[in-house]
């Protein structure tokens, strides 16, 4: 092509109605152009924005190396004593605070939910293969706080809280 038909081509395109027309077109394909650009910005940051909080979250919990956390530590030698108690009474408390600990631990681990159940729900369970563990004992938990007549015996007052003892030492909230 020489120049003279490209100078016609492009004259066609931007003269009378065709460029009236062509004239409209780039300029609503510029402000959707502009448009895209911004919207992939925002995005972008939005993005940035949450792995931020997310890096954030993971590097506030303990890692495996990590000591137990006096938050957890301390609280749970008074499950032990309780459920080592000749008290019955104790036993149910011992398994009502096990449940609390785990259910503080949800929410340190930053888990989207109002209860403990809905944070359980929300767990991934490869990221805690004693989940199903958790749940019999949060179960068992429930049936304290709903009937109101129930004492459990020491031995499944033991199970419970040794279900919930599996999900922090696998979580890394006691040592192993």
């Amino acid at each position: 092509m020489s120049p003279d038909q490209i100078n016609q081509f492009f004259s066609f395109l931007y003269e009378g109605t065709l460029g009236e027309i062509t004239w409209w077109l780039r300029l609503i394909a510029g402000i959707l152009t502009s448009a895209m650009l911004a919207a992939i910005a925002v995005i972008t940051l939005k993005f940035r924005q949450l792995n931020t909080r997310s890096a954030m979250a993971r590097s506030q919990r303990p890692s495996s190396l990590a000591p137990p956390s006096e938050d957890v530590a301390r609280p749970w030698q008074e499950v032990v004593r309780k459920i080592e108690s000749p008290n019955p009474s104790d036993w149910n408390l011992a398994v009502i605070q096990a449940d609390a600990i785990f259910d503080s631990v949800t929410k340190d681990m930053g888990l989207p939910g109002v209860t403990l159940g809905e944070r359980l729900k929300a767990l991934d369970p490869s990221k805690l293969a004693s989940l199903n563990d958790v749940w019999e004992a949060h179960k068992i938990r429930n049936r304290i706080v709903h009937e109101s007549d129930i004492v459990l015996s020491q031995e499944e007052a033991r199970y419970a809280v040794r279900l919930f003892e599996k999900g922090l030492r696998e979580l890394a909230y006691l040592p192993a």
